[in-house]
């Protein structure tokens, strides 16, 4: 694209003299048809250094931009526009097929073909009894967007090299030219990332967030866009009992909302919500039994498996209370049990 240098062929054109209209014509036709909008906009301002059927000539060599609106209006709107005849013929012009067009149509299927390729080979490495990072992250690379990219710092991550994944990650915005929505996306990925990266830093895991790192966690599931909103609901669904539906509404005329009989008390349903979480002195269950079901019971066992303590429920709906004080720091598993339902959670202890 225009000499492969786009910088240095504006300046040509905007500091040329009417003693330079045929070498640069020479260069520019000679960069035809890959000349960019840019390019040839400010070309066509240039009327005192190139005349109508020069710059005609320039134009025509490059029917990929002709079938632009944008630049033909500008033609016709500019300043000097170019005569109507000239720009009837260049929008007929903009309707032919240049090797241009062919060649792009090429690098899409060698690209498409590539792609699939890479990913056969990256699947072959990661089923491989050993893989290969260093393999995998070429192959990663080879394939070219912010996807690839983000693989390669899920790798570096995995090694414990953060330097290499946050030089990886603050290149991103550059690379892809991030703006808008993709780049609020980005800077929520980039909290997880580094979330992720304190956390390992420190030895601790998802279930010993501090405050802060909790609540930014939540807002990103809540307010989030792009891939850190899962994985922060990931975290909150399995590390804190939080849940994320998608239910779709249905339509009032659908025939499952018309029928007789359907009666929503006969769903069961059983709820269990623990709070503080993490906790160190107290906790509180909150419960709802299956319908018609009115005794249950609470277990909580710790990470192996050994059963810590049985909280008898009497009641469809309440609360009970645990002391902690004595329960040495961990994880913990709660469980729910009444009507042939059971709800588990976890709980975490410091």
């Amino acid at each position: 694209m225009d000499g492969r240098d786009t910088k240095a062929e504006l300046i040509d054109i905007q500091t040329a003299t009417p003693n330079d209209m045929w070498a640069l014509r020479a260069q520019l036709l000679g960069d035809s048809p890959h000349l960019s909008m840019e390019v040839l906009i400010e070309t066509s301002d240039r009327t005192d250094v190139f005349p109508d059927d020069v710059l005609f000539d320039i134009l025509s060599a490059n029917p990929d931009e002709l079938k632009k609106d944008t630049l033909i209006r500008y033609l016709e709107n500019k300043e000097d526009p170019l005569p109507a005849y000239m720009i009837a013929i260049l929008q007929q012009v903009a309707g032919g097929i240049t090797y241009k067009t062919v060649l792009q149509e090429q690098m899409a299927k060698y690209n498409r073909l590539k792609t699939i390729a890479a990913y056969d080979i990256i699947r072959s490495n990661l089923n491989d009894s050993v893989v290969n990072m260093t393999e995998l992250r070429n192959w990663l690379d080879n394939i070219g967007n912010i996807r690839a990219d983000k693989q390669i710092i899920a790798t570096y991550l995995q090694e414990d090299d953060f330097t290499a994944a946050l030089n990886l990650l603050n290149a991103l915005p550059a690379t892809y030219s991030l703006s808008g929505n993709q780049m609020l996306a980005y800077n929520d990925y980039s909290t997880m990332v580094q979330l992720n990266i304190n956390l390992a830093q420190q030895g601790r895991n998802i279930f010993q967030l501090d405050s802060i790192e909790f609540a930014n966690t939540v807002d990103i599931a809540d307010n989030g866009l792009g891939s850190a909103v899962y994985e922060a609901r990931n975290i909150l669904e399995f590390a804190y009992g939080y849940h994320y539906y998608a239910c779709p509404s249905l339509p009032d005329s659908i025939a499952l909302k018309n029928q007789q009989g359907f009666n929503s008390k006969k769903l069961d349903f059983i709820k269990i919500i623990v709070k503080p979480n993490p906790a160190n002195t107290w906790v509180a269950f909150d419960f709802q039994l299956p319908f018609n079901v009115t005794e249950g019971v609470i277990k909580i066992t710790d990470i192996a498996g050994k059963l810590m303590e049985t909280i008898p429920v009497t009641s469809p709906i309440g609360q009970k209370a645990w002391d902690v004080r004595h329960i040495q720091s961990g994880v913990y598993l709660y469980i729910l049990e009444a009507g042939g339902y059971t709800k588990t959670g976890k709980l975490i202890i410091h």
